[in-house]
């Protein structure tokens, strides 16, 4: 095979390390919410470190080995990124041992050492779906590359509502910057977290609900075959349902777990409720599927609709944030969340087709959206 053959497989190495980084990540925190106490040797985390590993050896190979030329000069961009991600993710790895060495455990995101990971991360899933996008456009919707394309795309997806949840750790900005100790975080009487999280929780929807958003005129422009959308969605509903939700309300149950500053209730009653929402976690689906009908339609019309929906319904994709964040018991108050998350979903539509544009220049292989009639590349 020559280097040239070895594209696909390289890059679906590297789109599932970054895709299980997301997963073990969100799987981590759930374990540290609750209160468990970890190791390096769980679960959650060799799952992250084995999709660090794996974006780490086709970063390798497609820099060193296949280092894409002419017109597959653009796919070597995404190695480059995704190989970035994995250098500094390597460099905070023992960064991180020491920092816990001299500090101690600590459950929070917002760390220096933990900050590295995650922009590790993201960067792994951005490389990656940039270099599946870019081979779509450049080979059209092989079954392979369709899967490819989708996975990358939920990737990145989850990888936009983790950065949400890094940015309002209240709880590691006080502890990162000193503001509070941490016996007064544990106790729940340092007045910072408090503030920082009712200043930053109308900018969170705003931002979930922009990303998310923007994720579905992707999905549209870039994959635009019939169920896109709604595979990315349902991945991403798969490991927030599974990860998130899914292995809090199991641990509640059946295990019994000590709780911390983040989750103080860790009872049965607890698990009972958090089971009780899944159902209805899993439902969103369904519209999801009517938008991703709606947007086969042209028409700027149809663009304003699906993009007024996209939002709210993207935050509440967010199955970690939307649940502990309360919007599944709406009061009153649901009238002022409504408004940062549809003005975040009309921004993401707005801002989708240049998005688009970036990541793959040129003629894209899905729909157009408002600029002419639907076009397929590569067929159904």
């Amino acid at each position: 095979m020559n280097s040239k053959g070895l594209l696909v497989p390289t890059f679906g190495v590297g789109v599932v390390g970054a895709f299980l980084q997301v997963a073990g990540a969100n799987w981590d925190v759930s374990s540290h919410v609750l209160g468990i106490v970890d190791t390096f040797f769980t679960t959650p985390h060799l799952v992250l470190y084995l999709g660090i590993l794996l974006s780490l050896v086709a970063g390798i190979i497609g820099v060193l080995v296949i280092r894409p030329k002419g017109d597959d000069k653009q796919l070597g961009l995404a190695f480059k990124v995704s190989l970035a991600g994995s250098t500094i993710q390597l460099v905070a790895a023992p960064l991180d041992f020491t920092w816990h060495s001299l500090f101690g455990f600590d459950p929070f995101l917002f760390t220096p050492t933990h900050s590295m990971l995650i922009v590790g991360l993201a960067l792994c899933g951005i490389g990656m779906t940039v270099g599946a996008m870019r081979l779509l456009r450049r080979d059209g919707s092989s079954r392979a590359l369709k899967l490819l394309g989708t996975l990358s795309l939920a990737t990145i997806w989850l990888d936009l509502n983790f950065l949400v949840l890094w940015l309002i750790n209240a709880q590691g900005v006080a502890y990162t910057f000193r503001i509070c100790s941490p016996d007064a975080i544990y106790a729940r009487s340092c007045d910072f977290v408090g503030l920082y999280e009712t200043a930053l929780y109308l900018p969170a929807l705003f931002l979930d609900a922009l990303g998310g958003a923007i994720v579905f005129l992707l999905a549209k422009r870039l994959l635009g075959w019939r169920g896109a959308l709604t595979s990315a969605a349902a991945i991403l509903v798969a490991v927030n349902a599974a990860a998130n939700l899914g292995f809090s309300a199991y641990m509640l149950l059946f295990v019994g777990v000590p709780g911390s500053f983040y989750f103080n209730g860790p009872t049965a009653a607890a698990g009972t409720s958090l089971a009780s929402t899944i159902p209805y976690y899993l439902a969103l689906l369904v519209p999801v599927a009517l938008i991703d009908l709606l947007m086969r339609r042209d028409g700027r019309g149809a663009l304003v609709v699906a993009s007024l929906a996209a939002g709210p319904l993207s935050v509440f994709l967010d199955g970690r944030f939307s649940t502990f964040s309360g919007l599944w018991s709406p009061g009153p108050e649901i009238a002022i969340y409504l408004l940062p998350m549809v003005v975040g979903g009309l921004l993401g539509g707005r801002l989708g087709r240049s998005v688009a544009l970036a990541l793959v220049p040129g003629p894209a292989v899905g729909m157009p959206l408002s600029t002419g009639p639907p076009k397929m590349v590569g067929g159904e």
